[in-house]
């Protein structure tokens, strides 16, 4: 009997330390998500610098996703732009979806880039909105966890996570 007891005390002093943790998780999986579109924002950003040619994100907060285009230059303009194949080597479409697999759970509430969703980068990094004019004031990507936003900067480009 004294052996039962021992061990309910045993999986109890567990169930206690283990369920803070537990309740982190999406926090967690937020803090994740957040990191990755500032990621992707500074990548597009530094894609168009390098390269000379604009870069757009484009995001649908409706199914919790966005694609990264490049503009042709044969047919310059948001209108002309094609998805990036993704630069980690998979061949996919530069497209990532939030609310699946690690990110389940994980959702935009709001997306606003000068009253838009869509933001692109010219050759020196400066964002522009989905009108193709500079952006006005800081854009941002919110998500429902953990008051994670993404901040974008109007005149530097520059991404930044807050909590």
């Amino acid at each position: 009997m004294i052996e039962v007891i021992v061990v309910l005390l045993m999986i109890a002093i567990l169930a206690a330390v283990a369920t803070p943790r537990i309740a982190g998780i999406s926090t967690n999986r937020s803090a994740v998500a957040a990191r990755m579109i500032a990621r992707d924002l500074t990548y597009a950003r530094e894609r168009a610098i390098a390269t000379g040619t604009r870069t757009w994100v484009v995001f649908n907060a409706g199914t919790s996703s966005y694609s990264v285009l490049s503009e042709n230059s044969a047919s310059p303009g948001r209108a002309g732009a094609t998805t990036m194949t993704d630069p980690n080597g998979n061949g996919k479409s530069f497209v990532q979806t939030l609310n699946t697999g690690d990110f389940a759970g994980i959702t935009m509430t709001g997306v606003n880039f000068d009253s838009g969703a869509e933001i692109g980068f010219d050759w020196v990094g400066k964002p522009y909105n989905s009108a193709s004019n500079p952006m006005s004031a800081a854009g941002t990507v919110t998500l429902n966890s953990g008051g994670f936003v993404v901040t974008v900067q109007p005149t530097t480009g520059l991404a930044k996570v807050t909590p």
